[in-house]
């Protein structure tokens, strides 16, 4: 790989870090005592990290005061500059309070270093929070282990044009009945809603996933899995008239009414399905479940971004920022406006933005010739996206019967 690919992909990378939102589907609980203040830099995911522990703290009769600042920018930066950690000091010794009172929102680098240094403050770490594991392993914020509970809900949505989020929305699936039983608190029986229709890559990567298939769409992909990870059909309900974004929120809402659901959707699709669902359809009793994935565990052939050296996922992230931008400020107001997006990342986006330029409606014939060679290789090597799927699906198999036999067995 050369160098300027190389700078390429990292910068995809960086995006794919700070671009993104964290699971909102657990309950927290044993929160400790004393604090007054939730500090959090100003980005989606620090504020709804913070929203989510403000509200466990209320559930304990507790009600600490939210801090947001742009200053707080290092505490959830992957690699904090000298400029950065002295921004930090200056903002804490800003804090009218006790460190014991507060609760900073903070990567494990951060968290550490205070602490060698004698600082007797609270961290809720970020990285914690990138775990979505079932296992229940305490959470530590400062001193204190906190516990996470999975919320029951009404609904398991998996939404994505990747079926791995198949494999994490059966999982989700069999742990709610693990804990729950068949139904959600409605006290109806529990559903799945595979959702998506067909969109620019896969429409043609269906043809080979979906060969013997009439019809062919990310939601009937998704749900032919599920029905391989032990999902009955019985179960599931599929939303694939949508086209886009907002049209698939239609018919998930029309689906889930006033009842509750939890999405379970890959790290690069959770924000733009967030700030969508926020903006389109707020009436929604959506929680979050995020896939954590880094770009190279990302891009597969069973999903399309393998193909062409990992072309398509350059050109996914190239555009994701200027997405987010002209959908928030176009009339109709598709998304959230954006907020929170910080220098660097404007930077790393920016270098990406006019060398790949597939899915920017400003560049058409451009996109025309950079989307050949996917074509071209997806034409010669489409059998590789069905094997690589026949592979990792019986490995979902082999790992959902050995969490959870004793359930799908006796069902």
């Amino acid at each position: 790989m050369n160098k300027n690919l190389k700078r390429d992909f990292a910068d995809a990378e960086f995006l794919n870090s700070r671009l993104v939102v964290p699971s909102t589907c657990f309950d927290l609980s044993r929160l400790p005592k004393g604090i007054r203040f939730i500090c959090c830099h100003e980005d989606v995911f620090s504020m709804l990290l913070a929203e989510n522990l403000q509200t466990a703290f209320e559930k304990e009769g507790k009600n600490p005061q939210l801090i947001v600042s742009e200053n707080f920018s290092v505490l959830v930066s992957s690699n904090p500059s000298i400029k950065e950690w002295m921004r930090f000091d200056n903002r804490f010794h800003d804090c009218m309070a006790l460190p014991e009172e507060c609760l900073f929102i903070a990567n494990r680098a951060i968290a550490q270093s205070r602490q060698k240094r004698g600082w007797k403050g609270n961290f809720a770490i970020v990285e914690d929070f990138q775990n979505n594991d079932f296992c229940f392993e305490p959470l530590s914020i400062g001193n204190k282990n906190i516990v996470r509970h999975l919320k029951n809900v009404d609904f398991v949505v998996c939404y994505d044009d990747d079926v791995t989020s198949a494999f994490h929305a059966a999982r989700l699936w069999w742990q709610l009945y693990s804990l729950y039983g068949w139904c959600g608190p409605s006290g109806e029986r529990r559903k799945v809603i595979c959702v998506g229709g067909k969109g620019l890559m896969s429409s043609r990567l269906y043809k080979t996933l979906m060969k013997n298939e009439k019809h062919q769409t990310e939601g009937r992909l998704l749900a032919r899995t599920m029905r391989h990870l032990f999902v009955s059909a019985d179960d599931i309900i599929i939303c694939d008239k949508g086209s886009n974004t907002g049209e698939n929120l239609q018919e998930i809402a029309k689906v889930l009414g006033d009842k509750t659901a939890v999405a379970a959707v890959t790290q690069r699709l959770s924000l733009i399905l967030f700030m969508s669902q926020k903006q389109q359809q707020p009436q929604l009793k959506l929680d979050y479940f995020v896939i954590w994935q880094s770009i190279s565990e990302s891009c597969m052939y069973l999903n399309g971004m393998r193909f062409a050296s990992a072309k398509p996922i350059l050109h996914y992230w190239a555009h994701v920022l200027r997405r987010w931008k002209n959908y928030s400020a176009e009339k109709n107001k598709f998304m959230l406006p954006v907020f929170g997006i910080d220098g660097e990342t404007e930077k790393h986006a920016a270098r990406l933005q006019p060398k790949y330029v597939v899915k920017q409606r400003d560049f058409p014939l451009l996109a025309f010739f950079q989307m050949l060679p996917f074509m071209v290789d997806l034409a010669i090597n489409g059998r590789r996206a069905q094997q690589e799927y026949n592979i990792v699906l019986r490995q979902w198999q082999k790992n959902l019967k050995k969490e959870f036999g004793e359930y799908i067995y006796i069902r």
